[in-house]
């Protein structure tokens, strides 16, 4: 039976660059957030365990995480509207500011 989540999710729409490498190279966006992790709304994905930088721009303020990947479902270039592309990350790392503005907002 699959784990069940601990955290609820928050609509959490805003700018992030991620990637292998410090500092991270790809950008997208986050739809949602957890105090464990985000959803990263992409077609650029990577294989589940990889381990990604995060930096997460809110306009006023940029927060800098680690994680992994858990899932990660590319769709073709013809669907990316219609159907769910991207990865969910586990953080292993991240600012506490960024915790402390979700659980203000939870």
């Amino acid at each position: 039976m699959p784990k069940r989540r601990i955290s609820k999710r928050l609509a959490f729409r805003h700018n992030i660059r991620y990637g292998p490498t410090n500092p991270p190279e790809h950008v997208s966006f986050i739809t949602d957030l957890s105090d464990t992790g985000v959803y990263i709304k992409t077609n650029k994905v990577f294989r589940p365990g990889t381990k990604l930088y995060l930096v997460i721009e809110t306009g006023h303020k940029s927060y800098k995480a680690e994680g992994v990947v858990v899932w990660a479902k590319k769709a073709p270039t013809h669907l990316i509207q219609h159907t769910k592309s991207g990865m969910g990350i586990k953080f292993t790392s991240v600012d506490q500011a960024l915790v402390d503005e979700y659980r203000d907002r939870a």
